[in-house]
């Protein structure tokens, strides 16, 4: 049985390559990353020795690699390049993710490739005072250009109808396969 996110327990991690420290990571914890090989490539993971939860153990790795963890989901994390206001700890009013993303949900069950089901794809954007999306960006591929187009446009009808406490900061939402049939899970929405 998979540990809770927010339990604590022993790593040992070196200093090593960031691709190799993830993957460790990911191993231990059952956390899901998102991020382009890019990014990582010549980045060395800090150290991390000692009794953490996995968050505060994944804030310690990327101590000093100029990139932060934005978190989407208790276990799922993207990597972005750190900014002066960015750390993992970082905090927006999560009493908007709901509505956001039952938007985005209703939104998506409207076009049979934008559905769900048999894709994973980041998403990064930002929304306006009345909760529309603003500058969406796929953090990478479907697989599938038609979907991937299908996505950006469907983000942009997304009108939540009042926008989030901080518009300064960027949303981070990942989208995984899904077991049930897409027709089924959007039926389920």
């Amino acid at each position: 049985m998979q540990r809770l996110a927010h339990e604590s327990r022993v790593f040992d991690i070196p200093a090593q390559p960031l691709q190799s420290a993830l993957a460790t990571f990911g191993n231990q914890t059952g956390f899901s990353g998102l991020y382009g090989s890019a990014s990582t490539s010549g980045r060395i993971s800090a150290l991390v020795s000692g009794t953490y939860t996995p968050r505060a153990a994944l804030a310690m790795m990327l101590e000093g690699t100029g990139l932060a963890a934005y978190f989407t989901a208790m276990d799922a994390f993207v990597l972005e390049p750190a900014t002066a206001s960015s750390s993992v700890a970082a905090e927006r009013d999560v009493s908007y993710d709901g509505p956001l993303q039952a938007q985005v949900r209703e939104i998506f069950c409207r076009d049979p490739l934008t559905a769900g089901g048999g894709y994973r794809i980041a998403l990064r954007f930002h929304l306006d005072a009345r909760g529309r999306i603003l500058r969406p960006l796929l953090l990478d591929s479907t697989g599938d250009s038609a979907r991937d187009k299908a996505i950006l446009a469907a983000l942009q009808r997304v009108d939540v109808g009042y926008g989030p406490a901080d518009l300064s900061k960027p949303f981070f939402m990942l989208i995984l396969p899904q077991a049930l049939t897409a027709a089924r899970a959007c039926a389920v929405h």
